[in-house]
């Protein structure tokens, strides 16, 4: 049996840049029950942070592990927390217009 130890590095990579912030935020707002009681206008800025909040957590977790390189400066740090927020935040714009138009 063989165990494949990049299965986290690929979760985190999905979730940061591949979508799954919003996939995991949109999920989470349909099933987490006051996220679910939130007016439309509130919900929709909810899940645009819940989607930045989670791809930069996972971006940070993947520097603490050693899968993505250590930034050497405070700008470094913002900058790479700035770029996935803002990846995540329209990924989960284009998934939440193609749920709606389905």
């Amino acid at each position: 049996m063989s165990v494949d130890f990049t299965l986290l590095s690929q979760f985190l990579a999905w979730i940061v840049c591949g979508g799954g912030a919003g996939v995991i935020a949109y999920v989470l707002m349909d099933k987490v029950r006051f996220l679910t009681e939130l007016a439309p206008e509130v919900k929709r800025y909810a899940s645009l942070a819940l989607a930045a909040v989670l791809a930069m957590a996972a971006f940070a977790l993947g520097v603490f592990l050693g899968y993505e390189p250590y930034p050497v400066n405070a700008q470094m740090w913002v900058e790479g927390l700035f770029a996935v927020a803002f990846i995540a935040t329209n990924l989960s714009q284009i998934i939440h217009g193609r749920k709606q138009l389905r």
